[in-house]
């Protein structure tokens, strides 16, 4: 009763993860779009600082310019300081993403091993679901098919269909029956399958749900906006100027702003996980199977 219990939740939590897929804010944008947007409004708001103080420099004193010098290099180092919190942050969980990836894997290798441990046909059905379970996984399907997240929510209902077929069969080969409900005795094969999908669901908590709160994203473009309006007041106030360097200074923000935001993607665009060992796994399944099929037509020809 506690597994179908446990499992109701699951499922609800399943389908949340599937619904912040796709409908996060900042997954609707284009990254180059994000980049370019960024940048512009860096700029636009440079000038519009440039503007004010100009207009404010006839009537601005020593003192004045000195303090918003002060509140300028304030402004700009905790706007930096921020940045790089929020960058140790995506980093963080991008290295989530990559351990979780090879727990998954080598969980994979274990339950297709003891799927050998089963009678037929639950053996060869097992050893096939989890190749093709393995098959499906994001990163380990082709490098240059970039899945929407619309099709990440269709892999992960697929994914969560084979969950269940496989447990089906931990069930069938572990029950015994007393009187009309089924006792699941703890066995190595049904304990793989059940670490199977709890690393499935830390994967999609590390992807999906484990995400730089929206907050902190505003708060970022907000200091950065009033940064700019600042850095530009004060080269009003100086009537000095330089746009090139005005210019680098709003790419480098934009530029890492945008590299976070790159992290924090459940598909990323600047960034790749190496997939090799789900990749790798996938072939040494489908040699195995093939292997076994061919064996076994030797022998009833």
């Amino acid at each position: 009763m506690f597994w179908f219990c446990d499992c109701e939740a699951f499922v609800g939590t399943m389908l949340s993860a599937r619904i912040m897929l796709i409908s996060h804010f900042f997954d609707l944008i284009p990254i180059w779009l994000l980049l370019i947007g960024t940048v512009l409004l860096m700029a636009l708001f440079i000038e519009y600082g440039f503007r004010l103080g100009n207009r404010h420099r006839a009537s601005a004193k020593k003192a004045q310019t000195a303090q918003v010098r002060a509140i300028m290099g304030a402004g700009l180092g905790l706007l930096a300081f921020t940045l790089a919190f929020t960058f140790n942050t995506g980093q963080s969980h991008y290295e989530a993403r990559v351990q979780d990836l090879a727990e998954e894997a080598r969980i994979a290798r274990i339950t297709f091993m003891q799927a050998d441990l089963l009678e037929e046909p639950r053996r060869s059905k097992a050893r096939k679901l989890l190749k093709d379970y393995v098959e499906l996984r994001p990163d380990s399907r082709d490098p240059n098919d970039k899945p929407t997240p619309e099709r990440l929510a269709e892999l992960l209902e697929k994914a969560e269909k084979y969950q269940h077929e496989l447990w089906l069969l931990a069930v069938g080969a572990d029950e015994t029956v007393a009187g009309d409900a089924p006792y699941v005795q703890n066995s190595s094969f049904t304990n793989s399958v059940l670490a199977l999908t709890d690393i499935h669901y830390k994967r999609l908590h590390s992807a999906v749900m484990n995400r730089i709160p929206l907050t902190i994203w505003m708060t970022i473009y907000l200091m950065a906006v009033l940064s700019m309006i600042i850095m530009g007041y004060q080269a009003g106030l100086t009537e000095r100027r330089s746009p090139v360097a005005t210019l680098t200074l709003a790419i480098a923000f934009s530029s890492v702003i945008v590299l976070i935001a790159d992290l924090d993607r459940p598909v990323m665009s600047f960034f790749k996980i190496n997939d090799q060992l789900l990749v790798e796994l996938y072939q040494q399944m489908d040699e195995e199977i093939l292997l076994e099929e061919q064996a076994r037509e030797s022998f009833n020809p």
